[in-house]
């Protein structure tokens, strides 16, 4: 078995030709796409992932039950499940705000 048979999290097997690599529908990663958010990086404490548009970190753990949005220039930041996550429509930090 080599490193490119090994399933990544969140990775579904071919169907029908098609290779999808869309996180699953319910889940952290598809609202943070949904809100712009780009991974970052992972590490033993879980994953970052960043909105440099608008200035924001978001970190998470393996749970998969919550996220921490951080605006970069304050610092102030707030956990959100991933049922308030998916009621958030936008983000205002001292970097952007509409």
């Amino acid at each position: 078995m080599t490193a490119s048979d090994v399933p990544q999290p969140g990775a579904r097997p071919a169907a029908d030709g098609v290779l999808d690599l869309r996180p699953p529908k319910e889940s952290l990663r598809a609202e943070l796409c949904r809100l712009g958010f780009e991974y970052s990086s992972a590490d033993q404490t879980g994953e970052s992932w960043r909105d440099y548009q608008r200035g924001v970190l978001a970190t998470f753990d393996d749970s998969g039950t919550s996220v921490t949005l951080t605006d970069v220039k304050t610092n102030l930041g707030r956990t959100l499940t991933l049922e308030e996550l998916k009621a958030v429509t936008r983000i205002d930090t001292m970097t952007a705000a509409d």
